[in-house]
């Protein structure tokens, strides 16, 4: 029985990837992940000046680059490098790829490109606007913004970024179970030694030597992705049939509920790797062993398990009350607080790891550690978001933007920029130009990040909506203090692409500068930003939210609104109270309480109403009867 093993550990570590190779790959995840970072984040910053007032876009615009921050952001970068670091990660802990990894690998990548190609595409130039998570029927609800031909373009290129990490998973469980691990038992029994299920079960799952920590969480997400990707895939599917031919159609609540089996999940895609990169590194700089790392082992069993059951908390409020949905809510909410265990004991492991440790401060090592700490912030975050009794209050509202924020850039982005520092040296056979330059990139991104998100939170808290192009003049004072802090986190990017580029070109700084100057260039441009922040708040003195005075900017865009606002009084509003149009007849209904959707008042224009009073069918004809319906239905009771 050894020696067959041995033979077929021979056999298998004669076939695997060159490393050279391996690099190559890695670097191509990393620059194109790069690239689409710094797009995703212009655009971003856009939103976030629009909504300000310091440069006003057409919402209909607004939506669609909405849309296209949300995926390049997420998707293609945060999801992106992630996935390319994880093979670099691999191959540190001495698990190489094998030919059918490796191909796979590339075919992640090449389909995740081409499908953010197209995503841009539809969205910057096709107009598609109906957000980066889709919900069905929306996409084929435009208002005329854009086609079918639009919806069933962008469902076919997030289909392809589906189709990227499935790939990637393939990739990644055929290299944890490959050479690496050392078994040559069955093929279940590798994937459950990769699982870690060795330090729980010894004699069952023996390996040669002790599995390194990082592959454990790298083997879950594998795993639990090709699981939650392809209910997506159905539901893309379905979409793209319906572009073609309008009578094929899916039921909304179970598109939901499609969607967020993946969507949820799709939240470990990003995080997963990332704590591999933890599980790798801290120990380094630490110079010891992963503190409780059974208890981490142990933890990641109820990961694999509960990770691709607890969607439904995303859905919380999407049903009515007395339905099944009432019993799910109920059973979602125990299992989403099962699934911090994981994160719980990590943050421990990690933190004990570094206590009373030997630490090398490096860089990578600082990012790291205020990652760690943000991880913990926005988890806690998260224990409010899956409590029913606070997601009433908190669903839909800009706190699930800051704590997205919170999460995406300010842990996990936080550790993608550790690993390109830890990395990028043995990738390129290069030093980094300035270590400093590194300090002064995490001081920016960390103090503009949190001066960014922290004012989106309470917006939240005070029921700030989120997916506005226009908020609400309550809340203009927060949205127009976090412009400052977003310039002051672009400023962190562009330090971060300088020295980047210079040390891709092979320069080496004249001097080495001390973490002291670094502060001090740091404390310089923070200075320089509260200035701006105070410029910033004067810039708008009238305010760059909607009021009753300036009706429904956000909801429809600028011009047309006021214009339906003034037809809606001069035709309506004798009979009718509505609070964005300022009128307050009472022979009609009171359409704020109502609230009715367009195609109702359509038809009440068109064929006549039914109120206290005798309202004549054909008030208005045309555009003018669509323009006032859509307008009602959007500011009824708002």
């Amino acid at each position: 029985m050894e020696g067959a093993a041995a033979a077929l550990g021979a056999r298998e570590a004669g076939a695997v990837v060159e490393e050279s190779r391996v690099k190559r790959l890695v670097l191509g995840y990393v620059g194109a992940s790069t690239a689409f970072f710094f797009v995703a984040g212009l655009l971003g910053m856009l939103l976030r000046e629009s909504q300000a007032d310091l440069v006003r876009i057409d919402p209909n615009l607004f939506y669609a680059i909405m849309t296209a921050h949300g995926l390049g952001a997420f998707v293609a970068w945060a999801a992106f490098a992630v996935m390319g670091v994880s093979f670099w990660v691999l191959a540190e802990v001495e698990f190489p790829m094998r030919p059918a990894g490796f191909l796979l690998a590339r075919t992640a990548f090449w389909t995740m490109v081409v499908g953010v190609v197209g995503i841009v595409i539809t969205t910057l130039f096709m107009g598609f606007g109906a957000s980066w998570v889709f919900l069905y029927p929306l996409p084929f609800e435009s208002a005329g913004e854009w086609s079918d031909t639009a919806t069933g373009l962008f469902a076919a290129s997030v289909l392809l970024t589906g189709v990227s990490i499935i790939a990637w998973c393939l990739a990644i469980l055929d290299t944890v179970t490959g050479p690496g691990l050392g078994s040559g038992a069955g093929v279940l029994n590798r994937f459950g030694a990769a699982l870690g299920f060795g330090y729980i079960w010894r004699n069952r799952f023996r390996t040669s030597r002790p599995l390194p920590y990082p592959v454990i969480p790298l083997t879950v997400i594998g795993i639990d992705m090709v699981i939650a990707t392809l209910p997506l895939a159905a539901l893309l599917v379905v979409m793209i049939i319906q572009s073609i031919d309008p009578s094929v159609t899916i039921d909304s609540l179970l598109a939901k509920n499609m969607l967020w089996f993946f969507g949820h999940p799709v939240v470990y895609l990003l995080l997963f790797p990332a704590v591999a990169i933890f599980y790798l590194l801290i120990p380094r700089y630490a110079k010891k062993e992963l503190v409780a790392g059974r208890a981490v082992a142990l933890a990641w069993f109820v990961a694999v398990i509960v990770n691709v059951i607890v969607w439904a908390h995303h859905v919380y409020l999407d049903y009515p009350a007395g339905s099944i949905q009432d019993s799910l809510n109920t059973a979602m909410q125990p299992l989403t607080y099962a699934i911090v265990l994981p994160s719980a004991i990590s943050i421990y492991s990690l933190s004990m790891t570094v206590w009373r440790s030997d630490f090398e401060w490096t860089p990578a090592a600082k990012f790291l550690a205020v990652a760690i700490i943000s991880w913990l912030v926005a988890g806690l975050q998260g224990i409010i978001n899956a409590t029913i009794a606070f997601d009433v209050v908190v669903h839909n509202t800009m706190w699930i933007v800051g704590h997205f924020h919170n999460m995406a850039l300010l842990n996990i982005g936080l550790v993608i920029f550790a690993a390109v520092y830890a990395f990028l040296p043995r990738l390129v056979d290069r030093e980094w130009y300035s270590e400093s330059l590194a300090n002064v990139h995490l001081w920016l991104t960390v103090i503009g990040g949190y001066g960014m998100v922290l004012p989106m939170l309470v917006q939240g808290l005070e029921g700030a909506p989120r997916r506005y192009a226009v908020l609400p003049s309550e809340y203009d004072a927060l949205t127009q203090l976090t412009i400052p802090f977003v310039v002051m986190t672009a400023l962190g990017q562009a330090v971060f692409a300088f020295n980047l580029i210079q040390t891709l070109r092979g320069r080496v700084h004249p001097r080495r500068e001390t973490v002291l100057r670094s502060l001090g260039f740091t404390a310089s441009l923070v200075a320089a930003t509260a200035i701006l922040a105070g410029t910033a708040l004067g810039l708008n003195r009238e305010g760059a939210g909607e009021s009753p005075e300036k009706p429904a900017l956000g909801a429809a865009g600028g011009k047309s609104d006021t214009a339906s606002a003034e037809l809606f009084a001069s035709t309506c509003g004798s009979c009718h109270a509505l609070k964005s149009a300022g009128t307050t007849g009472s022979v009609g209904p009171d359409l704020d309480k109502l609230r009715p959707d367009g195609a109702r008042v359509l038809n009440a224009i068109e064929q006549g109403g039914a109120g206290s009073g005798t309202m004549p069918p054909g008030l208005l004809q045309g555009e003018d009867a669509k323009l006032v319906s859509d307008y009602v239905a959007r500011v009824a009771g708002k």
